[in-house]
């Protein structure tokens, strides 16, 4: 599901619009979505909206990726090759490739941000006094989202707080890979000690 193809420019009842498009960033594959209703003027009544976690903008995108439980990726990493150099050169591209989705995600509102700008400075000469108290809204809330994206970015730079769930969850499946390889690499070592049986004394006496 794209998260983007969600962003279309629809009035609703309220009189709210939802942002614009702009890009095709998906949500990670394993993240379900929530449905939410919603009606407009332009709809029939009880069509479903689908969208990830509660904004419907953008920033959900980061949410999802901030979710995802590697857990299990670092487990079957690790039973492919049980290395810390493999471990930490797999953790380095999930780091990477988290840290250009909030790159994009960052792009895609200042897009958005230049956009309603433009479109504020156009109503604002027509006197749309309605229509520009929306769009001063929609760059309040594009304001508050980079303010977070930039805590959430900072967070998972430094592995910390909720931010911190995918390396550290990819970590903990790797190490648990590798307790798991150890312990049956024991099992199958250890031996039963072979019973000798001791001679008798009739028996020594005779070796003697």
């Amino acid at each position: 599901m794209s998260i983007f193809n969600l962003f279309k420019k629809e009035r609703n009842t309220a009189g709210t619009f939802l942002p614009p498009v702009f890009g095709q960033q998906e949500l990670p594959s394993d993240q379900s979505a929530e449905n939410v209703t919603a009606e407009n003027d332009n709809k029939p009544s009880g069509k479903t909206l689908t969208v990830s976690y509660a904004t419907g903008w953008p920033i959900d995108v980061i949410y999802g990726y901030l979710h995802k439980n590697y857990e299990e990726k670092g487990f079957n990493d690790a039973m492919v090759k049980g290395d810390l150099a493999f471990r930490d050169l797999n953790m380095a591209i999930i780091r990477n490739k988290i840290l250009m989705v909030f790159r994009e995600i960052n792009l895609n509102y200042d897009v958005m941000r230049r956009d309603l700008e433009t479109r504020i400075e156009t109503c604002s000469t027509a006197g749309l006094l309605t229509t520009l108290s929306e769009l001063e809204k929609q760059i309040a809330i594009i304001n508050a989202h980079k303010a977070e994206l930039a805590q959430l970015e900072q967070d998972f730079r430094n592995n910390a707080n909720e931010a911190s769930v995918p390396l550290q969850s990819y970590d903990c499946g790797f190490l648990r890979g590798i307790a798991t390889i150890a312990m049956s690499r024991t099992g199958s070592t250890a031996q039963v000690p072979e019973f000798v049986a001791m001679p008798t004394p009739s028996q020594s006496r005779v070796t003697a």
